[in-house]
Protein backbone atom coordinates (compact mmCIF):
# COMPACT_ATOMS: atom_id res chain seq x y z
CA UNK A 1 0.00 0.00 0.00
CA UNK A 2 0.99 3.58 -0.94
CA UNK A 3 0.19 6.16 1.51
CA UNK A 4 0.45 9.79 0.67
CA UNK A 5 -0.57 13.07 1.71
CA UNK A 6 -2.53 14.85 -0.11
CA UNK A 7 -5.80 17.14 0.26
CA UNK A 8 -9.50 16.92 -1.42
CA UNK A 9 -10.21 19.85 -3.36
CA UNK A 10 -13.35 18.31 -5.20
CA UNK A 11 -16.97 19.54 -4.28
CA UNK A 12 -20.41 18.01 -2.99
CA UNK A 13 -20.62 15.96 -6.70
CA UNK A 14 -17.53 14.49 -7.28
CA UNK A 15 -13.94 14.40 -5.06
CA UNK A 16 -10.82 15.24 -6.49
CA UNK A 17 -7.40 14.88 -4.75
CA UNK A 18 -4.69 16.81 -4.89
CA UNK A 19 -0.46 15.12 -3.96
CA UNK A 20 2.55 14.50 -5.10
CA UNK A 21 4.24 11.29 -6.38
CA UNK A 22 6.93 9.72 -8.28
CA UNK A 23 6.37 9.19 -11.66
CA UNK A 24 7.33 5.78 -12.02
CA UNK A 25 4.69 5.00 -8.95
CA UNK A 26 2.23 7.06 -11.24
CA UNK A 27 3.50 4.79 -14.22
CA UNK A 28 2.90 1.42 -12.58
CA UNK A 29 -0.67 2.41 -11.03
CA UNK A 30 -1.91 3.83 -14.02
CA UNK A 31 -2.98 3.13 -17.39
CA UNK A 32 -4.28 5.12 -20.97
CA UNK A 33 -7.54 4.65 -22.66
CA UNK A 34 -7.06 5.00 -26.16
CA UNK A 35 -9.17 5.56 -28.79
CA UNK A 36 -7.36 3.62 -31.35
CA UNK A 37 -7.09 0.54 -29.16
CA UNK A 38 -11.10 0.78 -27.42
CA UNK A 39 -12.52 2.23 -30.64
CA UNK A 40 -15.72 1.49 -27.99
CA UNK A 41 -14.84 3.37 -24.84
CA UNK A 42 -11.07 4.86 -25.16
CA UNK A 43 -10.64 8.33 -25.77
CA UNK A 44 -6.85 9.22 -25.58
CA UNK A 45 -4.91 10.32 -28.47
CA UNK A 46 -2.08 8.30 -29.58
CA UNK A 47 1.45 8.90 -27.29
CA UNK A 48 3.87 10.66 -29.73
CA UNK A 49 7.44 8.74 -28.42
CA UNK A 50 9.72 11.30 -29.61
CA UNK A 51 7.74 14.00 -27.62
CA UNK A 52 7.72 11.87 -24.66
CA UNK A 53 11.48 11.16 -25.00
CA UNK A 54 12.21 14.83 -25.50
CA UNK A 55 10.55 15.38 -21.98
CA UNK A 56 12.67 12.58 -20.56
CA UNK A 57 16.13 14.95 -21.96
CA UNK A 58 14.36 18.24 -20.17
CA UNK A 59 13.76 16.73 -16.82
CA UNK A 60 17.07 14.72 -17.02
CA UNK A 61 18.68 18.36 -17.17
CA UNK A 62 17.17 19.56 -13.90
CA UNK A 63 14.06 21.13 -15.67
CA UNK A 64 11.12 21.31 -13.69
CA UNK A 65 7.31 20.98 -15.59
CA UNK A 66 5.16 22.09 -13.27
CA UNK A 67 1.73 20.94 -15.00
CA UNK A 68 -0.39 18.31 -12.89
CA UNK A 69 -1.42 14.63 -14.21
CA UNK A 70 -4.98 14.22 -14.00
CA UNK A 71 -6.21 10.69 -12.95
CA UNK A 72 -9.38 8.82 -12.61
CA UNK A 73 -9.82 6.33 -10.32
CA UNK A 74 -12.90 4.97 -11.22
CA UNK A 75 -15.38 3.38 -8.52
CA UNK A 76 -13.92 -0.42 -8.78
CA UNK A 77 -10.32 1.40 -7.66
CA UNK A 78 -9.60 0.17 -4.09
CA UNK A 79 -8.59 4.01 -2.84
CA UNK A 80 -9.38 5.58 0.40
CA UNK A 81 -8.56 8.83 2.06
CA UNK A 82 -8.37 9.99 5.80
CA UNK A 83 -10.24 13.28 5.64
CA UNK A 84 -8.58 13.90 9.41
CA UNK A 85 -5.06 13.19 8.64
CA UNK A 86 -5.22 14.36 4.81
CA UNK A 87 -3.64 10.62 4.23
CA UNK A 88 -4.65 9.12 0.48
CA UNK A 89 -3.95 5.60 0.73
CA UNK A 90 -3.11 3.39 -2.95
CA UNK A 91 -4.13 -0.38 -2.27
CA UNK A 92 -1.66 -3.16 -3.66
CA UNK A 93 -4.93 -5.34 -4.31
CA UNK A 94 -5.50 -3.24 -7.04
CA UNK A 95 -6.83 -5.19 -10.30
CA UNK A 96 -7.84 -1.91 -11.55
CA UNK A 97 -5.53 0.78 -12.75
CA UNK A 98 -5.82 4.82 -12.78
CA UNK A 99 -6.78 6.25 -15.93
CA UNK A 100 -4.65 9.11 -17.17
CA UNK A 101 -7.35 12.11 -18.21
CA UNK A 102 -4.37 14.20 -19.10
CA UNK A 103 -0.70 14.57 -19.08
CA UNK A 104 0.35 11.23 -20.61
CA UNK A 105 3.38 12.78 -22.39
CA UNK A 106 5.01 14.46 -19.55
CA UNK A 107 3.50 10.95 -17.14
CA UNK A 108 5.69 8.76 -19.74
CA UNK A 109 8.85 10.78 -20.50
CA UNK A 110 9.13 11.68 -16.73
CA UNK A 111 9.01 7.47 -16.05
CA UNK A 112 11.64 7.37 -18.63
CA UNK A 113 14.13 9.39 -17.09
CA UNK A 114 16.80 8.13 -14.86
CA UNK A 115 16.10 10.48 -12.09
CA UNK A 116 13.35 9.91 -9.96
CA UNK A 117 10.65 12.91 -10.79
CA UNK A 118 8.19 13.98 -8.98
CA UNK A 119 4.68 15.13 -10.52
CA UNK A 120 2.14 16.85 -8.72
CA UNK A 121 -1.40 14.55 -9.47
CA UNK A 122 -5.02 15.28 -9.23
CA UNK A 123 -6.83 12.72 -8.90
CA UNK A 124 -10.53 12.30 -9.82
CA UNK A 125 -12.46 9.70 -7.53
CA UNK A 126 -15.70 7.62 -9.03
CA UNK A 127 -15.81 9.05 -12.56
CA UNK A 128 -17.88 7.19 -15.19
CA UNK A 129 -16.43 7.06 -18.59
CA UNK A 130 -19.01 9.64 -19.80
CA UNK A 131 -17.41 11.89 -17.03
CA UNK A 132 -14.32 11.43 -17.52
CA UNK A 133 -14.46 11.84 -21.69
CA UNK A 134 -16.37 15.15 -21.05
CA UNK A 135 -13.40 16.36 -18.45
CA UNK A 136 -10.68 15.11 -21.32
CA UNK A 137 -12.66 17.23 -23.37
CA UNK A 138 -13.01 20.44 -21.62
CA UNK A 139 -9.23 20.35 -20.29
CA UNK A 140 -7.79 20.15 -24.26
CA UNK A 141 -10.73 22.35 -25.63
CA UNK A 142 -10.12 24.65 -23.13
CA UNK A 143 -6.38 24.90 -22.93
CA UNK A 144 -4.80 27.68 -25.59
CA UNK A 145 -1.16 27.68 -26.90
CA UNK A 146 1.07 29.95 -26.61
CA UNK A 147 1.24 31.64 -30.08
CA UNK A 148 4.12 30.87 -32.29
CA UNK A 149 4.76 34.65 -32.25
CA UNK A 150 4.92 34.99 -28.88
CA UNK A 151 7.29 32.06 -28.49
CA UNK A 152 9.37 33.55 -30.56
CA UNK A 153 9.13 37.22 -29.03
CA UNK A 154 9.76 35.52 -25.49
CA UNK A 155 13.39 34.07 -26.86
CA UNK A 156 15.12 37.66 -26.47
CA UNK A 157 14.93 36.67 -22.95
CA UNK A 158 16.46 33.54 -23.59
CA UNK A 159 19.11 34.18 -26.54
CA UNK A 160 22.56 34.90 -26.96
CA UNK A 161 22.69 38.88 -27.64
CA UNK A 162 24.96 38.15 -30.88
CA UNK A 163 22.62 35.30 -31.73
CA UNK A 164 20.88 35.40 -34.80
CA UNK A 165 17.55 34.95 -32.87
CA UNK A 166 18.42 37.72 -30.52
CA UNK A 167 19.69 39.77 -34.04
CA UNK A 168 15.95 39.06 -35.66
CA UNK A 169 14.18 39.90 -32.39
CA UNK A 170 15.94 43.48 -31.88
CA UNK A 171 15.65 43.98 -35.82
CA UNK A 172 11.86 43.42 -36.19
CA UNK A 173 11.58 45.85 -33.00
CA UNK A 174 13.41 48.95 -34.44
CA UNK A 175 12.03 48.17 -37.96
CA UNK A 176 8.95 48.55 -36.42
CA UNK A 177 9.71 51.57 -34.19
CA UNK A 178 11.86 53.34 -37.09
CA UNK A 179 9.54 55.46 -38.48
CA UNK A 180 11.71 55.63 -41.84
CA UNK A 181 10.97 52.41 -41.79
CA UNK A 182 7.68 51.10 -44.09
CA UNK A 183 7.14 48.13 -41.37
CA UNK A 184 6.60 51.22 -38.90
CA UNK A 185 3.56 50.15 -36.60
CA UNK A 186 2.57 47.63 -38.70
CA UNK A 187 3.97 44.61 -36.64
CA UNK A 188 2.75 42.64 -33.71
CA UNK A 189 5.33 40.56 -31.24
CA UNK A 190 3.05 38.67 -29.39
CA UNK A 191 -0.30 37.39 -31.49
CA UNK A 192 -1.15 37.10 -34.65
CA UNK A 193 -3.46 40.12 -35.56
CA UNK A 194 -4.62 40.91 -39.29
CA UNK A 195 -3.35 43.91 -40.66
CA UNK A 196 -0.32 43.44 -38.69
CA UNK A 197 2.96 41.55 -39.45
CA UNK A 198 3.68 39.07 -36.81
CA UNK A 199 7.69 37.48 -35.70
CA UNK A 200 6.65 34.10 -37.56
CA UNK A 201 6.79 35.15 -41.58
CA UNK A 202 9.53 37.68 -40.20
CA UNK A 203 12.22 34.64 -38.76
CA UNK A 204 10.88 33.04 -41.68
CA UNK A 205 12.32 35.57 -43.92
CA UNK A 206 15.24 36.57 -42.80
CA UNK A 207 16.77 34.15 -40.46
CA UNK A 208 18.59 32.54 -43.60
CA UNK A 209 19.65 36.01 -44.74
CA UNK A 210 20.70 37.85 -41.81
CA UNK A 211 24.39 36.20 -42.09
CA UNK A 212 23.61 35.85 -45.78
CA UNK A 213 26.25 36.12 -48.79
CA UNK A 214 25.05 40.25 -48.85
CA UNK A 215 24.48 40.84 -45.03
CA UNK A 216 26.96 39.06 -43.56
CA UNK A 217 30.01 41.38 -44.27
CA UNK A 218 27.97 44.48 -42.49
CA UNK A 219 27.30 45.12 -38.94
CA UNK A 220 23.95 45.33 -37.36
CA UNK A 221 23.39 48.76 -38.15
CA UNK A 222 24.27 48.49 -42.38
CA UNK A 223 22.51 45.53 -42.11
CA UNK A 224 19.08 47.58 -40.99
CA UNK A 225 19.77 49.98 -43.17
CA UNK A 226 19.96 47.87 -46.20
CA UNK A 227 16.42 45.98 -45.40
CA UNK A 228 14.88 49.12 -44.84
CA UNK A 229 16.31 50.56 -48.24
CA UNK A 230 14.96 47.30 -49.55
CA UNK A 231 11.82 47.40 -48.28
CA UNK A 232 11.06 51.02 -49.03
CA UNK A 233 11.64 50.21 -52.60
CA UNK A 234 9.47 47.30 -52.63
CA UNK A 235 6.75 49.70 -50.80
CA UNK A 236 7.74 52.53 -54.06
CA UNK A 237 7.00 49.43 -56.11
CA UNK A 238 3.50 48.17 -54.63
CA UNK A 239 2.46 51.92 -54.79
CA UNK A 240 2.91 51.87 -58.47
CA UNK A 241 1.24 49.17 -58.81
CA UNK A 242 -1.69 49.53 -56.17
CA UNK A 243 -1.48 52.75 -54.97
CA UNK A 244 -0.68 51.48 -51.49
CA UNK A 245 1.67 49.19 -49.82
CA UNK A 246 -0.54 46.94 -47.54
CA UNK A 247 0.44 44.09 -49.28
CA UNK A 248 4.06 44.25 -48.29
CA UNK A 249 3.29 43.08 -44.70
CA UNK A 250 0.99 40.08 -45.75
CA UNK A 251 3.10 37.02 -44.61
CA UNK A 252 2.80 35.14 -48.26
CA UNK A 253 4.45 38.24 -50.04
CA UNK A 254 6.94 39.24 -47.54
CA UNK A 255 8.41 35.95 -47.60
CA UNK A 256 8.06 35.44 -51.22
CA UNK A 257 9.87 39.10 -51.08
CA UNK A 258 12.66 37.85 -49.38
CA UNK A 259 13.76 34.82 -51.48
CA UNK A 260 14.53 36.93 -54.21
CA UNK A 261 16.43 39.95 -51.46
CA UNK A 262 19.58 38.51 -52.70
CA UNK A 263 19.48 38.29 -55.94
CA UNK A 264 17.99 42.17 -56.18
CA UNK A 265 21.19 43.41 -54.01
CA UNK A 266 23.47 41.54 -56.45
CA UNK A 267 21.58 43.26 -59.29
CA UNK A 268 21.76 46.73 -57.68
CA UNK A 269 25.07 46.47 -57.03
CA UNK A 270 26.34 44.98 -60.26
CA UNK A 271 24.02 47.84 -62.30
CA UNK A 272 24.24 51.34 -59.87
CA UNK A 273 27.00 49.94 -57.22
CA UNK A 274 25.33 50.30 -54.59
CA UNK A 275 22.31 49.12 -52.30
CA UNK A 276 20.88 52.36 -52.18
CA UNK A 277 16.82 53.30 -52.09
CA UNK A 278 16.41 54.80 -54.92
CA UNK A 279 18.64 51.76 -56.98
CA UNK A 280 16.90 48.80 -55.17
CA UNK A 281 13.70 50.72 -56.78
CA UNK A 282 14.92 50.34 -60.46
CA UNK A 283 15.58 46.78 -59.74
CA UNK A 284 12.38 45.72 -58.23
CA UNK A 285 10.00 48.04 -60.45
CA UNK A 286 10.77 44.86 -63.17
CA UNK A 287 7.91 42.86 -61.19
CA UNK A 288 5.10 45.84 -61.68
CA UNK A 289 4.00 43.85 -64.18
CA UNK A 290 2.34 41.50 -61.89
CA UNK A 291 -0.88 39.83 -61.74
CA UNK A 292 -1.09 39.11 -57.95
CA UNK A 293 -4.30 37.51 -58.37
CA UNK A 294 -2.92 34.59 -59.97
CA UNK A 295 -1.27 34.11 -56.50
CA UNK A 296 -3.71 33.84 -53.96
CA UNK A 297 -2.47 30.57 -51.96
CA UNK A 298 -0.90 31.03 -48.77
CA UNK A 299 1.21 27.63 -48.59
CA UNK A 300 4.60 27.28 -48.90
CA UNK A 301 4.49 26.30 -52.98
CA UNK A 302 2.61 29.51 -53.77
CA UNK A 303 5.14 31.59 -51.62
CA UNK A 304 7.39 29.99 -54.11
CA UNK A 305 5.41 30.79 -57.05
CA UNK A 306 4.64 33.91 -55.98
CA UNK A 307 8.75 34.65 -55.78
CA UNK A 308 9.29 32.93 -59.01
CA UNK A 309 7.25 35.29 -60.85
CA UNK A 310 8.67 38.21 -59.44
CA UNK A 311 12.13 37.19 -60.34
CA UNK A 312 11.43 36.28 -63.92
CA UNK A 313 10.25 39.47 -64.06
CA UNK A 314 12.90 41.47 -62.34
CA UNK A 315 15.77 39.52 -65.02
CA UNK A 316 13.77 40.22 -67.75
CA UNK A 317 13.49 43.90 -66.68
CA UNK A 318 17.53 44.17 -66.36
CA UNK A 319 17.65 42.99 -69.71
CA UNK A 320 16.73 46.36 -71.06
CA UNK A 321 18.86 48.32 -68.40
CA UNK A 322 22.27 49.69 -70.03
CA UNK A 323 25.27 47.51 -68.82
CA UNK A 324 27.56 49.18 -66.86
CA UNK A 325 30.49 50.48 -69.15
CA UNK A 326 32.99 50.18 -66.46
CA UNK A 327 31.85 46.71 -65.20
CA UNK A 328 35.97 45.60 -65.75
CA UNK A 329 37.24 48.68 -64.84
Amino acid sequence: MIDLLAWNIGNEDVDCFVTVMKAKDIFQLSEVSRASEKPEDGYQRLLNIKRAQDIAAYLDEGNIIPGAIILSARKEYNLSFDKANNIISFHENNNEKLLVIDGQHRLFGASMAENDILLPVCIFKGLDLKQEVQYFIDINSNQVGVPKTLRIELLKFLSEPESIEATLIKLFRELSEDIESPLYGKTSSTVSIPGKLSHVPFQASLSGLIEGRILNSFNYDNKKKIIINFLSATSRVLKDIEDTDKRLITSVFFQALFKIFETTCSLSLTFYKNYQEESLYKILSGFNKINFEAHRGTNTQNIKALSDDMLQLIELHVKMLETPDDLLG
